[in-house]
């Protein structure tokens, strides 16, 4: 895997590139960036979601089961000193699916606990909340 960061203004702006893709990051107008991308600790937890989305829906879609909607949400606090990590994560996932409650609560628990090297990375330093939800 190689990722690439350029610089693309006099400020924090930096344009990431991985494979045929590019995201744009940046900082808060606060703190000196011009707030025309993602802040790298946002990115922490859309990777997060992503990972846990990709499982999920693996894992229902090989047990034949429709997925009719999917979407998540992570709200996590940074603790005040530095470094700021997070102190706490809290990621809920809404679906509509006609697979069972067993069924979905199996799904999560591979996420968390064989599938996810996002969920793994971050639960190495914070304890990490996954709640499931019917749409």
């Amino acid at each position: 895997m190689k990722v690439s960061l350029e610089r693309m203004d006099d400020e924090f702006g930096m344009l990431a590139k991985a494979g045929n893709h590019e995201l744009r990051l940046d900082n808060a107008v606060e703190f000196g960036g011009k707030d025309r991308g993602f802040r790298p600790m946002e990115l922490m937890l859309i990777s997060l979601a992503g990972c846990s989305a990709i499982d999920i829906i693996h894992i229902l879609k090989k047990g034949r089961h429709e997925i009719h909607s999917y979407s998540s949400e992570v709200v996590a606090s940074r603790r005040e000193e530095m470094p700021r990590i997070f102190d706490s994560i809290e990621l809920v996932i809404t679906v509509d699916t006609d697979a069972s409650d067993g069924v979905l609560e199996r799904a999560v628990e591979l996420t968390k606990t064989k599938y996810c090297s996002a969920f793994a990375v971050l639960e190495a330093s914070v304890p990490v909340g996954l709640k499931i939800q019917r749409a």
